[in-house]
């Protein structure tokens, strides 16, 4: 059933995107892409580069005191950032990158330790070739990892204990291949990789702790990495549906061409921001990601918080 769901998932996104194409081409935005041959006119000899980008700052709070049903007070503070640089000159030439990260941790009244309430580090480099005002040839470059050890926690006699469990690069996933870049504006890009390399990379350390028959975020005991070749086909938009309200979508699908599988790994992340005035603004992210060779479940992150969020 689940194998029906994912692709349900996918079908949704083809409509989507579908939608997208169907778009005026002249919707006014501020962030719109030269046209084609605009960019041999620009400035710097035909250069043009762009930086931009988000850094947020949320916070939420829960708060009991002589609560008659019960309740746990705790603060969870978060803070991410977002950030691109495009680059093109007058040979066609297309490097756009993106550095995405987004961290957090949470305290418990009672508890020992600080819980991890989010992170997340990802970087996209996409280096082009135009083919003509949308098109280009292309190669890329996509790195996930976390900043901060990861932890079990376990409760013995009334003690609370932890396990740490990964760490920065442990898991580690990197991607490379080749393909074709679709590029209507800074707002909406599709990146299709029918060549595309993958490997996730762990630390030696807990694979060797590894019971017999057992996997590390899908890498076998003893091992400090797992390969793949397959087909990737990845993509962004962002529009303002309402006023104030920004919509924002990453998405990824892959298919392992090495291995006979029935399932399409996706990771979709939705991020809508509810903008209070210039400063202040709502966020509400909603992130669902399979893999099931990092866990043969549907994963689910969501974080809503009010807070500081800083455009350039």
């Amino acid at each position: 059933m689940f194998f029906k769901n994912k692709f349900f998932v996918f079908f949704i996104f083809l409509l989507v995107t579908k939608s997208l194409f169907s778009q005026e081409e002249n919707e006014e935005n501020i962030e719109e892409s030269l046209p084609f041959d605009a960019v041999i006119e620009s400035e710097m000899g035909g250069k043009r580069m762009k930086f931009y980008g988000n850094t947020r700052f949320n916070f939420n709070q829960a708060y009991f005191s002589n609560w008659i049903s019960g309740g746990e007070s705790a603060l969870t503070f978060l803070y991410g950032l977002d950030y691109n640089f495009n680059y093109s000159d007058r040979k066609g030439l297309v490097w756009d990158t993106n550095l995405s990260l987004s961290i957090g941790t949470t305290y418990i009244s009672g508890s020992e330790f600080l819980k991890k309430a989010d992170d997340r580090l990802e970087i996209n480099s996409l280096l082009g070739q135009q083919i003509n005002q949308y098109w280009n040839y292309s190669s890329f470059l996509k790195v996930e990892t976390q900043l901060l050890p990861g932890f079990n926690f376990s409760n013995q006699d009334g003690i609370e204990l932890r396990n740490k469990v990964s760490q920065f690069l442990s898991p580690a996933i990197l991607q490379t291949g080749l393909g074709f870049y679709f590029k209507k504006s800074q707002n909406f890009w599709l990146n299709l990789s029918p060549v595309t390399g993958r490997v996730i990379i762990v630390s030696k350390k807990y694979t060797n702790e590894l019971e017999e028959g057992s996997k590390y975020f899908g890498v076998d005991k003893n091992r400090g990495a797992r390969y793949f070749f397959g087909a990737l086909f990845d993509g962004y938009y962002k529009k303002e549906i309402a006023k104030n309200i920004i919509w924002e979508n990453k998405f990824n699908f892959y298919i392992n061409y090495l291995e006979e599988t029935k399932n399409v790994d996706f990771d979709w992340n939705a991020n809508f921001r509810f903008k209070v005035n210039s400063v202040v603004s709502g966020t509400f992210i909603i992130h669902l990601l399979y893999d099931d060779d990092l866990l043969a479940d549907l994963q689910v992150r969501e974080l809503l918080g009010l807070g500081v969020n800083i455009d350039l």
